[in-house]
């Protein structure tokens, strides 16, 4: 995932509401819950809920470790290749049951990651 796209994202981010459900929910107290036993107190504002479990402080999961677990993890669950093209050009996940949670910017960007690859692999050229 590129710089500008991870910069883009934590904007927005902070910018975004997000309705949880139940199972979020939980996914979420259980990481508190980890938070905790980790470092003997609650997270604050500043830190981040996903840490790295191996450090000393708080501090979140290396990007680029996350990034190529989630590529990894795609190429075997035999994702399409325009859809990884896609997730790691814009650092989105957009499919049809998530598409209302999208703005339309978000989309268009998701629609030209897809139609670059369209482009790449005619051309025969990948980036």
């Amino acid at each position: 995932m590129g710089k500008k796209s991870q910069e883009r994202r934590a904007r927005k981010a902070r910018a975004k509401v997000v309705k949880l459900d139940d199972e979020m929910v939980e996914i979420l107290n259980t990481q508190r819950q980890k938070f905790r036993q980790k470092f003997g107190r609650d997270p604050g504002p500043g830190d981040p809920l996903f840490f790295d479990p191996e450090a000393d402080v708080p501090r979140p999961f290396d990007q680029d470790v996350i990034d190529e677990a989630l590529l990894e993890a795609m190429r075997r669950a035999g994702t399409a290749p325009a859809i990884i093209h896609a997730v790691m050009k814009t650092g989105l996940i957009i499919s049809t049951e998530n598409q209302r949670h999208f703005s339309e910017e978000e989309l268009a960007e998701w629609q030209a990651a897809i139609d670059e690859y369209d482009e790449l692999q005619r051309r025969g050229t990948f980036d």
